[in-house]
C-alpha cells in the first residue's frame, strides 16, 4: 500500500518545489548585463543582472508572476507584455533597467495575445507578432531609441498561424515563419525590407510538410545571411540562407545520420562558428561547428541533463541554462572547447541534503510497433513485485520530456509510485513523421502511445494493472481526459491540469494567437472539420468515463478558457461521474511554487483516498465472495 501523503510543511518534497530556479540571458552585445527570469522571490519575476557580480535586481512584480522577457543587445531595456491576472493578453512594455520607468509600446490598442518578439543588434528596432480577433496575425516593427519610442509599423497581417520575428543586425530586415494550412503541414519563411517600407523581398519554402524556422541573421552589419533549421531530410538539421541572392549553404554531418535533429543555438559575433545541440532520444550534447574549416568539435565534457539555451559568452564560454535530474535550473559557463563546467554563473554551486532519484530512459512498442521512448524513476527502496504507477504526459503537444530536475515526479516517488513520463507521437525531437503523425488526427495516436506505456508497465512487472493513474497538463491534461474516455476500464484514475475538455468551444473563447495554431493541427477550423474536432475532444466521450478524475484549472487561462472546462463538468456531473474540480485565480503559466505544491498535495491527497476506497471495496468483495 502507499504511503499516506507527507502534508507537513518541511517535508522534503515540498523542499524541492521551494529551490531557486534561473533563466538567464546575456544582452548580445554587452556581456555585462543580462535578463534573469527566477522563482527566488517566491514568485516568477523578471530581473535584470550584473554580470561581474552575480546581483539581481527585481524589475516586475506582477501578483501572477512573469517569467517571459527579452533584452535589448545593449542591455538597457528590458521587453514583456504586460498583462492582466496570467491571461498572457495585453500591451508590451519597456522598462529601463537603470532607472525602472515603464513605458507601454502601444497605448492606443485593444489588449491583444503574442507570437514573438525580437530585436535588432543595434539597439534602434523591435519586431513583435500580435493576433486579435478581426485582423488575425499582424507583424509589426517600431523604431526605439534611448530618448523615443516611435509608432508602430504594420508590415504584414494574415490569417494564417505565424511565429518567430527574427530581426537582421541593422535592422533593416525582418523574417518571420508562417503557415498555410491549405497547403498542408508545414511552414515558409518569408522576409521583408523595413527600409523599403515592408517589401516582401524573398521566400524559402521548402514544400508540404516541411517545417523551416528561422533562428538569427549573423551578427555583422549589412550582413543578410540566415541562420535556419528545416527538417526535410526527415530531422531538423541547420542551414544558412543568403535571403536576397537566395544562396543556401546546407549542414550535412555524416556521423549523425539521420538519427535525432540538430538545432542551431548561436552564431558567434565574428561569424566563424555556429553552436549546435544535438537531440536524440531525449539526450542533449552540445557541438561547436568552425564555418572556415568545416569541422564539427564535440563539446564531450559537457554535463548530463537538458539545455534550455546556450549561446557564445565571454571569455572563451559558451553560457548555458542546465539543469538534470539532481539540480534545479542554473546558469552555468561551459568551457567552448570541450563542454566541462568552469563555474556556476548563477544558482546554488552545492545542494545539500536534497535526494533525488535517476531517472532511467526505456522504449516500448505502441500498438503500429512504432518505438515510444520515456524517462521512468522508481523509488530508491521499495518492495519486490508491482507498484502503484502514475504515466505523465507533457504539454505542448510540440515538446520532450527528457532528463530534468523535476519535483512533481519526485513527489510521486516519495509516496511510493512509479513515476513514468512518456513522448508520444507529436514530440519533438524523433523526427518530422513522428511529430506530424498528431495533425488532422488529435489525439487517435496520442492514446495508442499512453496505452501502450501502461501495457509496458504491467508487463515489465512494475506496476499493478489496478493501480495506474494518468495525469497530465495543458496538452497532456487535454489527452488524460480523452484517454479516460476512450479507454477508461485501464484506469484506476486520471489527474488533469489546466486542460482541454472542447475543442470548438476552445477555438470560440481562446487568444487567438492559439486559434491559429489551432487550426493547423485540425487543417480547418471547427466550422470547416466538425467531425474532426468533435472525435478528438474529450467532452464527446463523457458517458464512457468510469474512473474518478480530478482537474485543476485556471479561471483566467486564455489557453484552455473556463467555459468548455465547465461545460465538461456540468455533463460529469449531469451523468453522476466521480468528478473533483478546483479553480485557481490564475492563467495558463503556474509561477508561484507555493500555488504549485497546493495542487500537487490536492493531487496526493485525491490518490490516496482513491486508492484505500477501491482496496475497500475489493476486501468487501471478497469477503462477500466467500459467503457462497
Amino acid at each position: 500500500m502507499n504511503n499516506a501523503p507527507l502534508t507537513d510543511d518541511n517535508a522534503m518534497w515540498k523542499q524541492r518545489f521551494r529551490m531557486h530556479q534561473y533563466r538567464g540571458y546575456l544582452a548580445k552585445c554587452n556581456h555585462q548585463r543580462g535578463l534573469v527570469a527566477s522563482n527566488q522571490s517566491g514568485i516568477y519575476q523578471l530581473y535584470s543582472w550584473t554580470i561581474s557580480n552575480g546581483q539581481l535586481r527585481q524589475l516586475t512584480n506582477h501578483s501572477e508572476g512573469k517569467r517571459d522577457g527579452f533584452i535589448s543587445c545593449d542591455g538597457r531595456f528590458v521587453y514583456y507584455l504586460n498583462d492582466k491576472k496570467g491571461n498572457e493578453t495585453g500591451h508590451y512594455t519597456r522598462i529601463d533597467v537603470d532607472t525602472g520607468k515603464e513605458v507601454d509600446l502601444t497605448p492606443g490598442r485593444e489588449p491583444y495575445s503574442s507570437l514573438g518578439f525580437h530585436t535588432d543588434g543595434i539597439g534602434k528596432t523591435i519586431a513583435y507578432l500580435t493576433t486579435d480577433h478581426e485582423k488575425g496575425c499582424q507583424l509589426f516593427t517600431q523604431s526605439v531609441t534611448m530618448d523615443s519610442i516611435g509608432e508602430p509599423s504594420l508590415i504584414y497581417e494574415t490569417a494564417n498561424f505565424t511565429i518567430n520575428p527574427i530581426l537582421s543586425y541593422n535592422g533593416d530586415l525582418v523574417v518571420i515563419e508562417t503557415t498555410d494550412v491549405k497547403k498542408g503541414i508545414g511552414s515558409i519563411l518569408v522576409v521583408f525590407d523595413i527600409s523599403n517600407n515592408g517589401r516582401l523581398i524573398s521566400t524559402l519554402d521548402y514544400g508540404h510538410g516541411v517545417n523551416v524556422v528561422p533562428k538569427q541573421f549573423a551578427s555583422l552589419p549589412n550582413d543578410i545571411r540566415l541562420l535556419a533549421k528545416s527538417n526535410r531530410t526527415g530531422a531538423n538539421r541547420p542551414l544558412i540562407w543568403n535571403v536576397r541572392t537566395n544562396e543556401q549553404i546546407d549542414f550535412i554531418f555524416d556521423q549523425f545520420g539521420i538519427e535525432g535533429d540538430i538545432d542551431p543555438l548561436d552564431w558567434s559575433e565574428d561569424g566563424n562558428f555556429i553552436l549546435l545541440l544535438h537531440i536524440h532520444n531525449a539526450i542533449f550534447r552540445l557541438y561547436c561547428y568552425s564555418i572556415v574549416d568545416k569541422t564539427i568539435n564535440a563539446l564531450i565534457e559537457q554535463p548530463s541533463g537538458m539545455i534550455h539555451d546556450a549561446r557564445f559568452g565571454p571569455d572563451g564560454t559558451i553560457v548555458v541554462q542546465w539543469e538534470n535530474a539532481h539540480t534545479p535550473r542554473r546558469i552555468v559557463a561551459l568551457n567552448v572547447n570541450n563542454g566541462a563546467v568552469e563555474k556556476v554563473i548563477l544558482g546554488p554551486s552545492k545542494i545539500e541534503n536534497l535526494i533525488t532519484r535517476s531517472q532511467r530512459s526505456v522504449t516500448f512498442s505502441s500498438s503500429d510497433k512504432q518505438l515510444i521512448q520515456g524517462r521512468l524513476t522508481l523509488p530508491s527502496t521499495h518492495a519486490d513485485g508491482p507498484l502503484a504507477a502514475i504515466i505523465d504526459v507533457h504539454g505542448g503537444p510540440a515538446f520532450v520530456t527528457s532528463e530534468k530536475f523535476d519535483p512533481v515526479s519526485e513527489a510521486w516517488v516519495d509516496h511510493g509510485f512509479a513515476y513514468l513520463s512518456i513522448n508520444y507521437r507529436g514530440s519533438i525531437t524523433f523526427g518530422r513523421e513522428f511529430e506530424h503523425k498528431i495533425y488532422s488526427d488529435i489525439g487517435h495516436w496520442e492514446v495508442e502511445d499512453i496505452v501502450a506505456a501502461r501495457t509496458w508497465l504491467v508487463e515489465q512487472g512494475i506496476a499493478r494493472p489496478n493501480t495506474i493513474f494518468l495525469t497530465g497538463w495543458s496538452y497532456g491534461g487535454y489527452l488524460t481526459l480523452l484517454t479516460l474516455g476512450k479507454q477508461s476500464s485501464l484506469w484506476a484514475g486520471g489527474l488533469a491540469g489546466i486542460a482541454i475538455a472542447d475543442w470548438t468551444m476552445l477555438y470560440e473563447d481562446s487568444a487567438e494567437s492559439l486559434k491559429t495554431y489551432e487550426v493547423s493541427l485540425f487543417g480547418g477550423t471547427p466550422a470547416e472539420k466538425p467531425e474532426l474536432y468533435a472525435a478528438a475532444s474529450p467532452i464527446t466521450y463523457v458517458e464512457q468515463i468510469s474512473a474518478p478524475v480530478l482537474i485543476i484549472q485556471g479561471a483566467n487561462d486564455t489557453r484552455c478558457p473556463a467555459r468548455q472546462m465547465k461545460c465538461f463538468e456540468s455533463k460529469m456531473r449531469q451523468l453522476n461521474k466521480k468528478l473533483e474540480i478546483e479553480w485557481f485565480g490564475g492563467g495558463h503559466a503556474l509561477n508561484a511554487p507555493e500555488q504549485l505544491i497546493l495542487h500537487i498535495e490536492k493531487m496526493l491527497c485525491w490518490t490516496h483516498r482513491v486508492l484505500e476506497e477501491n482496496n475497500a471495496k475489493t476486501t468487501s468483495q471478497s469477503k462477500t465472495a466467500a459467503l457462497f
